[in-house]
Parts: structure tokens; C-alpha cells; sequence
């Protein structure tokens, strides 16, 4: 690997970073939320010790100095929104953090060869920042909407980080389904009236020869409920161009939203993206 330097934006409880620094990656872990930061720093303390893990306290957005970040008591719908964080009325506490422009640690700690940007309602904001860039991560991912309890997308609103990700440079996509990590297929249903009240089990990365870093584990690493997945050409399926990307997310929402038993939050789907 020439460039083995992954952003992990939007940490959590580190269970994609995890994954990253068994396959032997350098890893820069982005969080605003302290307790996460802490915890980080007892867990993950011997790939701290090696230089390979770096820990950044600051929320993630478009402009440098303090903001007020809200902490829910369902931390992966912590965010600088407060309407994601108020789902279910779980808004614990408002605190104030640094905030930084992606791009400025970038500047600081270099270009990453993949960057997950997971911040819950931030992640288009933060992919603007990054027009500032000379060069680009080979691989990125993103979510593709981000809403609070009662709001609405258009589907003009819907295509957003699609289309931030197009205007970058980016021309290959895949649609991930996060309740699974499934590849979504151009109109191939997935979303079916059963399955959403079955509990959803996430796979497990490849246990064949990898494709993006190094072997780590026989059985397969098992990715828990919170985390992307896996990345790059470790993701199944083909990359989509630009237009039928455009037509699979539609597609998608439209059959996930047709379903009864469907809210309007519930469509929870990654954007992964590579340059060509």
C-alpha cells in the first residue's frame, strides 16, 4: 500500500477504526464527542502508543473555531444538528467544541487513501470543504441523508451528497444499505414489508484474499451496528457512473418509502465513491 494513511470523520465508538488499523492502515479518528474521545484513548491505546492511531477532539464543518455540539443519549445521533439529535426526545446536553474544516487536517496530517465522513446530518457540509483541495482521497464515503425526527427530503435534497461527491471529481458509486452493509443493485428491489421487522444482521467483511490492505482475521472481521463497513474494492457489486447512481438512490427511497412500516428517518444508506 503506498498511501496508508485512512480519516475516520465521525469515530464513534470506533468500530470502523478498529477494522482499519488490524488491516494495517495509520489511522486519523475525528470525534466531537469527549466520552468517545476518552474511551479511545484507554481501547485503542497500544496503536496510540505505535504511532499508528492519531485522536482528534473537534466536530467537523465548514468554518475553524467553537461551536455548540449536541450530545444525544443515542450517540451515533450526536451532531451540530439538533433535530437529529432530539429523535425520540434523546437530546441529553449541548456542549462547546473546536470545530475544524476537513480540509485543514488534511493540510496537517496528509492525504488519506480512503476517508469516511459519518457526522450525522454534517456530511455534505463537510464534503464542500474539500473543493479546497488540490488532490483528493482515492476512496471516500458519505451518508446519503441525514434527517431529524419529523423533516422531509425532497429528491432534489436526497441527490445532495451524490451530487457534492460528482462535483469533487468522484465518477464511481456504490449505494450501501447501513442496516446490512448491502451493495444496493439499480432496480433490484430491497426493501420488502417483512424485512423491516426482522432485526437486520450485518455482514462480515471478506473472508477470501483481501482487497484493500492486509488479512486480518480468518473468520472474517464482524462489523457492529454503528459502522460503515468495508471500503473500496473490497465492496461487492460494480461501480455505478454518475446517472444510473442518480436513478439507484431514487429507486431506493421510493420503495423504502412506499412501505408501510417505513419513517422518515429510516432510510440509512452510504454513498462510497472513487476517483477514476
Amino acid at each position: 500500500m503506498e498511501n496508508r494513511l485512512i480519516f475516520d470523520v465521525g469515530m464513534h465508538r470506533g468500530e470502523d477504526t478498529t477494522y482499519y488499523l488490524g488491516k494495517g492502515y495509520r489511522v486519523v479518528a475525528i470525534d466531537a464527542g469527549p466520552d468517545l474521545i476518552n474511551n479511545a484513548k484507554t481501547s485503542l491505546a497500544k496503536y496510540i502508543a505505535h504511532n499508528q492511531l492519531i485522536l482528534v477532539h473537534c466536530a467537523i464543518s465548514d468554518s475553524e473555531g467553537e461551536v455548540e455540539f449536541n450530545i444525544s443519549k443515542k450517540t451515533q445521533w450526536s451532531s451540530l444538528k439538533f433535530l437529529i439529535s432530539d429523535r425520540k426526545s434523546l437530546h441529553h446536553k449541548r456542549i462547546k467544541v473546536q470545530s475544524k474544516r476537513l480540509t485543514s487536517l488534511v493540510r496537517e496530517f496528509g492525504l488519506p487513501y480512503y476517508c469516511k465522513i459519518d457526522i450525522a446530518g454534517y456530511d455534505a457540509i463537510c464534503l464542500k470543504t474539500l473543493t479546497d483541495l488540490k488532490e483528493l482521497p482515492q476512496f471516500i464515503s458519505v451518508e446519503s441523508e441525514c434527517v431529524g425526527e419529523f423533516e422531509t427530503l425532497s429528491d432534489e435534497q436526497a441527490l445532495e451528497t451524490l451530487n457534492q461527491l460528482y462535483n469533487l471529481g468522484y465518477r464511481k458509486f456504490k449505494l450501501v444499505d447501513q442496516h446490512n452493509l448491502t451493495v444496493l443493485q439499480p432496480k433490484i428491489k430491497f426493501y420488502h414489508e417483512p424485512s423491516m421487522f426482522i432485526k437486520f444482521k450485518r455482514k462480515a467483511a471478506s473472508i477470501f484474499r483481501p482487497r484493500e490492505g492486509i488479512f486480518i482475521l480468518k473468520c472474517g472481521h464482524k462489523f457492529p451496528s454503528g459502522s460503515t463497513g468495508p471500503f473500496g474494492d473490497e465492496l461487492e457489486g460494480n461501480w455505478l457512473d454518475y446517472a444510473i447512481a442518480q436513478d439507484t438512490l431514487l429507486y431506493h427511497r421510493k420503495t423504502y418509502f412506499e412501505l408501510k412500516s417505513s419513517y422518515n428517518h429510516g432510510f440509512w444508506c452510504d454513498w462510497h465513491a472513487k476517483l477514476l
